[in-house]
């Protein structure tokens, strides 16, 4: 075999092989180009796949977040609302006792006029005095058990003086004087002061004569009445009822 016909069938021999070599190299570029930008394409989807996963997660956070809030909220202003009922109940129950206190008191001043005397009692004091004895709280003592089983009734408490002395301080000492009995007896057996209806009179309606010793004495005084309903016939067969 001559040379030429060497190269030649070493050109055959070797056609095969570049074409698998030039094939294999077109196949790489083909990767590259073709699968390598679909990696990156798929790699940027995952990130922001995972992007949205973690937005959906934090949202998910504030949500829970803000309905607990909200539940927080509300839990407080029922609260709150049960608080301020409460209040209110107690305001219409103070309110009531008021209501009704007020009626009971003003039924007595509109029935003043129906009402009599009972029982008349008086309290005598030193000159310029108006501090109560063991003789003075006696008697009023006696008042305090006249009107300890009645329902209805009110106590008159009208405080005098002599002469002696001016008569602005007469009508000050004639107000102490009937404060002290209406104090003792409010005080010593819880009377109510809705009861009392007092005065002074300073030396006003003297009882005696002011120009001797004896008269003033008798002066210087407070009268206490008991007054008592004046009932019909009715009235008082309803109340033996």
């Amino acid at each position: 075999m001559d040379a030429r016909k060497s190269i030649k069938l070493l050109a055959v021999a070797l056609s095969p092989l570049l074409l698998l070599a030039t094939g294999c190299v077109a196949t790489r570029k083909f990767v590259r180009d073709t699968v390598s930008p679909l990696d990156t394409r798929i790699n940027s989807v995952d990130k922001k796949t995972a992007q949205n996963a973690q937005d959906i997660r934090d949202v998910d956070r504030r949500a829970e977040t803000g309905i607990a809030q909200a539940q927080n909220s509300a839990d407080q202003a029922n609260q709150a609302a049960r608080t301020a009922d409460e209040h209110a109940q107690a305001a219409n129950q103070v309110a009531g006792k008021g209501l009704s206190a007020a009626k009971q008191a003003q039924n007595m001043v509109n029935n003043v006029t129906n009402y009599q005397p009972t029982q008349h009692t008086i309290v005598q004091f030193a000159l310029n005095q108006y501090k109560l004895t063991a003789a003075d709280k006696q008697h009023l003592d006696e008042v305090a058990q006249a009107v300890s089983g009645l329902k209805n009734y009110v106590i008159e408490v009208q405080g005098y003086t002599d002469t002696t002395g001016p008569k602005a301080f007469n009508l000050e000492l004639s107000r102490r004087r009937a404060e002290s009995v209406i104090r003792y007896l409010s005080l010593h057996y819880n009377i109510p002061l809705v009861r009392f209806y007092s005065l002074g009179y300073g030396e006003a309606t003297p009882i005696a004569p002011n120009g001797t010793l004896k008269g003033r004495q008798e002066n210087r005084r407070v009268d206490i009445t008991v007054m008592v309903p004046q009932m019909t016939g009715q009235e008082a067969q309803n109340a033996e009822m």
